[in-house]
C-alpha cells in the first residue's frame, strides 16, 4: 500500500538461539552487530523476521517489559574500527 508506515515490532531470540541480522540492516549507519541480541530490538516487520517467526527463531515481545538498550557510542565506534583495521590488513 502506498503511504503506510512499516510495522515496528521489539523481537528477541528465543532462549539459545543465534539468529542473524540480515545483511541491508548491517549496511546501514547504524551498528547491529552480526546477531540478534539477548535484549531484543526493534525492526521494521519484513518478510525476513515473518520468516524467523515461522521458523522459532524469534519471539515478538512487549517492548514495555524490554526497554530498549541504551547505546555505547564508545563501543560501537571501537568495533568499527577493528573492522575496518581488519578489512585493510586483508586487502594488502
Amino acid at each position: 500500500m502506498i503511504g503506510t508506515q512499516p510495522e515496528i515490532v521489539f523481537i528477541k531470540p528465543k532462549h539459545g538461539r543465534k539468529v542473524p541480522i540480515p545483511q541491508y540492516m548491517r549496511d546501514t549507519k547504524e551498528y547491529f552487530g552480526e546477531y540478534l541480541p539477548e535484549e531484543g530490538l526493534r525492526v521494521e516487520k519484513t518478510l525476513f523476521w515473518i520468516r524467523r517467526k515461522q521458523d522459532d527463531d524469534i519471539e515478538e515481545v512487549s517492548e514495555s517489559d524490554n526497554p530498549p538498550l541504551a547505546i555505547n557510542q564508545d563501543a560501537i565506534d571501537t568495533t568499527k574500527n577493528k573492522l575496518k583495521k581488519a578489512k585493510e590488513e586483508a586487502q594488502e
